[in-house]
């Protein structure tokens, strides 16, 4: 399918002025090529100046801070411009939550205030249940109520006496504000800056001036640019797959299609949300794909790139396929479907894997050797795992029948299987890893 498939070397340095206003580069103040708030960690003065480097800093590169802060909340990681995880629902967040709770780090239900509930008791009387957040908190509260002395020592020993509850990630009602002009704006400019890192001959060029003015100054209807596409085939879901990158990583897929007679920039951010942009009308030439790509630890690394030309001959159908949003039903549609599923389906189950993989990396970092006791770890991570899953979806998982499910796909075996060996072993590791997918599919 692919010829001439090879890794890009950087490229930035050619580009002698800003690809926007000309202005001569480098530029005092360095931009990341994926956003910050996004996770992206990589800075350089080599692509845009300062005056447009600030441009976009005002209001553009928040545009898509409803999404990043869900994602980074589950997932409890935080980008290079946020000194904590993000909290959602909280007061000032993107996204408002209805009812009584906002979600700290690992999308743990935490309330906006001490919820007071009040049961009226058979005798008549009424009884008060007050919960909070922690016991420091109920104490700060104590202090402020007008009480006795004798009912202030009685409710410091209820405080010092009661038990934590935790409270399982579970789908939340919300609301939220978007600016899809702006977030199209920041997808392109996004786009712009890899071609720019990589190709800078093609972010100059005149094709470009259209989406460069768009982005830059917000020239032209957002709807001109904006597509929704459909991926024949994906370089991005190759390298997920093969690489594991999932929300750790942000990346741009650009394709040169002679069938659209377009350049279609996609981007992908943290693997939950995706903006396709129309960069180039009117192209004529061969069929290749750029794929960019960076993750989000912080490392500073550049982003990596590889380019690939389609072999027309072995692939005739059209790599992607383009649709412009048609009326504001459609439109209205996507987005709030998006935006359902982030909130409803995503945060919870995402923040759900993550502390599975936390406790999974306990397991291993205690680097044991292969055992009944540590498969029995396994296995009651993975039961916590899937009967909340089965909750956030609405689905009935029968624990006993997901034991029976666990021991078919390789549990009653694991121990013996690898006998002599520990838990970091790599062979291991996959073998669970296997067992978890397959059971993930048996329930769907």
């Amino acid at each position: 399918m692919f010829h001439q498939f090879e890794e890009l070397h950087i490229k930035s340095s050619q580009l002698k002025s800003c690809f926007y206003c000309e202005i001569p580069l480098p530029a005092s103040e360095k931009e990341h090529i994926f956003n910050a708030s996004w996770g992206g960690s990589h800075p350089t003065g080599d692509l845009i100046c300062d005056k447009c480097n600030k441009g976009f800093s005002k209001k553009v590169d928040k545009a898509f801070l409803i999404y990043t802060g869900a994602v980074m909340n589950a997932w409890s990681f935080k980008g290079k411009r946020h000194p904590s995880i993000p909290t959602i629902g909280k007061e000032n967040d993107f996204i408002k939550l209805k009812g009584n709770y906002f979600l700290d780090a690992g999308a743990k239900l935490r309330l906006k205030k001490p919820l007071i509930e009040e049961e009226k008791q058979s005798d008549g009387l009424v009884r008060s249940k007050i919960s909070f957040n922690s016991r420091g908190e109920a104490k700060r509260w104590l202090l402020e109520q007008p009480l006795s002395q004798e009912k202030r020592n009685s409710l410091e020993q209820q405080i010092r006496q009661a038990k934590f509850r935790s409270e399982d990630p579970q789908p939340q009602e919300a609301s939220v504000t978007l600016n899809l002009r702006e977030q199209y704006r920041s997808a392109a400019h996004t786009i712009l800056k890899c071609l720019g890192f990589f190709m800078p001959d093609w972010v100059c060029h005149d094709q470009t001036k259209q989406v460069r003015q768009f982005a830059r100054y917000g020239e032209g209807d957002w709807l001109l640019f904006a597509v929704e596409v459909e991926q024949h085939f994906s370089l991005a879901d190759q390298a997920i797959s093969l690489l594991g990158l999932g929300v750790n990583h942000n990346s741009v897929e650009i394709y040169w299609s002679s069938y659209l007679r377009m350049v279609i920039g996609v981007v992908t951010i943290l693997n939950r949300v995706k903006r396709a942009v129309v960069i180039s009308k009117d192209y004529v030439g061969t069929d290749r794909v750029l794929y960019v790509f960076e993750d989000t630890h912080g490392s500073g690394k550049p982003p990596r790139a590889i380019s690939a030309e389609i072999n027309s001959q072995e692939f005739s159908a059209p790599t992607i396929g383009i649709q412009y949003f048609a009326s504001p039903s459609r439109i209205n549609e996507v987005f709030r479907s998006e935006i359902l599923e982030l909130t409803a389906t995503y945060y919870p189950i995402d923040a759900l894997t993550a502390k599975l993989k936390e406790e999974i990396e306990e397991i291993n970092q205690k680097n044991l050797e292969v055992s009944d006791k540590i498969c029995e770890e396994y296995r009651e991570a993975f039961l916590k795992f899937f009967v909340n899953w089965g909750k956030i979806l609405q689905i009935s998982v029968d624990k006993e029948q997901l034991c029976s499910k666990l021991s078919d796909y390789g549990f009653a075996d694991l121990a013996h299987r690898f006998t002599g060996r520990t838990c970091n072993d790599k062979e291991f590791k996959l073998y669970v890893a296997k067992i978890f997918d397959n059971i993930l599919m048996a329930l769907k």
